[in-house]
């Protein structure tokens, strides 16, 4: 559960993020306004005879060629989860009974099984919490977290023996910093999970530091909702650092994996907005999860849904990008610099909107506060379900990687969604 400012790329007004800062960064619009650039080639306008779609009360009105979060490696999942609560003797009790309070109102809320049914796994059960008598250190990396975690199962018997279902949450206190890799809890991530060879199988494991803040979330919900996205992301990808199962999206979406930082499902909703909510049978705020179901049939793809009409624009993308030196091909769109290409956006929605919403478009390069290496502009910037823009795009530069993600905005009052689109642009 990473903090935005450790992802390859950002987008500004999105990030909710469930590992720190919200970071802001300019909104593009049609255009980018970011001082000089250089000169754009001319851009090619829309015709009379180019197809705008019509408004449709088909809902939605295309077929939705959205991400997949797939299990390539045919890894297992947790059927029936069992997550097994660890407290230090550091720790604030008076803090860990509410941790307790939230995590023994997960099984039997609205909130669990629409999220991760689809996935494979079944009905949650809470383990009576650990509660140790040993202070946690003050400093402790991922390495000295595992060897600390199969010592205790093989000498402490107040750990139970792991079955195939098994999830260790280690909560630590207030005044212990955690590393992994080189990030540091609370600045880089709010939580994470792993796995640990232990006899002849394998060990799922989440770790969640105490954090006073995190994002918009504070106090006891900047534990809690971390401790959600890892229960749900240790439940459907047990075992990432033996046999992964839900660990990433399908290729032909790679670029969103890499914009949003992660590919799990988790990972795929903390950047939205709308994606840490307090469901009324918890009481603590938690954090939705990816639905491939949902995501193609046109809906919001983080459930539980918060109830709204979902809307959205996507850019008819029918290239094949390379990436990697050639180790992983993509869908996207290939344009030379100096050149130019227009994509049909076609904009659909789950149900009728109020209006109309506003589309724009931003270089994640720009929001990364670089010099952009497109420059996008509009035919429309405004539609509804059923309705085609067109988006120019004009190359200005290679960028560093050969390709470039897009981030298209669609707006309505508050509510804000994103699609993500890649060209490439080291042909």
């Amino acid at each position: 559960m990473r903090n935005p400012s450790s992802i390859l790329f950002l987008f500004a007004s999105f990030l909710v993020a469930c590992g720190g800062s919200v970071q802001s960064a300019p909104d593009a619009g049609s255009g980018n306004d970011s001082g000089p650039q250089p000169e754009a080639a001319p851009v090619m306008e829309a015709g009379p005879d180019v197809d705008n779609g019509a408004p449709s009360t088909t809902y939605p009105a295309f077929n939705v060629d959205a991400p997949q979060v797939v299990n390539s490696n045919n890894g297992p999942v947790l059927g029936t989860p069992k997550v097994v609560p660890i407290y230090f003797g550091n720790d604030d009790t008076t803090f860990t009974a509410q941790i307790t309070t939230f995590l023994d109102a997960l099984p039997q809320s609205t909130y669990w099984g629409p999220q991760v049914t689809e996935y494979g796994v079944g009905a949650l059960t809470i383990a009576t919490p650990i509660q140790l008598t040993e202070s946690a250190l003050t400093a402790i990396n991922d390495t000295a977290i595992q060897q600390w975690l199969t010592t205790k199962l093989g000498s402490d018997p107040s750990f139970p023996v792991p079955d195939a279902n098994t999830v260790y949450a280690i909560f630590y206190p207030t005044g212990t910093v955690v590393t992994l890799d080189m990030d540091t809890s609370c600045n880089d991530f709010g939580g994470y999970h792993s796995s640990v060879p232990y006899n002849t199988s394998n060990v799922s494991y989440a770790v969640v530091p105490r954090c006073a803040s995190f994002g918009s979330l504070t106090g006891i919900n900047a534990v809690t909702g971390p401790a959600s996205h890892e229960i749900m992301e240790a439940s459907t990808d047990p075992y990432p650092s033996a046999n992964q199962a839900y660990l990433s999206v399908d290729d032909n979406h790679f670029i969103w994996e890499l914009v949003l930082g992660g590919g799990e499902i988790g990972d795929m909703c903390a950047q939205f907005p709308t994606s840490f909510y307090t469901p009324v049978d918890i009481g603590f705020a938690v954090q939705r999860g990816w639905s491939d179901i949902a995501a193609g049939q046109g809906h919001d793809p983080c459930v539980p849904s918060d109830g709204t009409v979902y809307f959205n624009s996507m850019p008819v993308l029918t290239d094949t990008v390379t990436l990697g030196g050639g180790q992983l091909t993509t869908k996207g769109i290939n344009i030379a610099v100096g050149q130019s290409a227009t994509v049909e956006v076609d904009l659909f929605s789950s149900a009728a909107t109020e209006g109309p919403w506003t589309v724009s478009a931003t270089d994640a390069v720009q929001l990364q506060g670089g010099q952009p290496t497109m420059n996008m502009t509009w035919d429309r910037t405004t539609g509804v379900n059923g309705e085609k823009l067109h988006l120019t795009i004009n190359v200005l530069s290679m960028s560093q990687y050969g390709a470039d993600a897009f981030i298209i905005n669609s707006t309505l009052g508050s509510r804000k969604n994103i699609w993500i689109g890649l060209v490439g642009n080291g042909m």
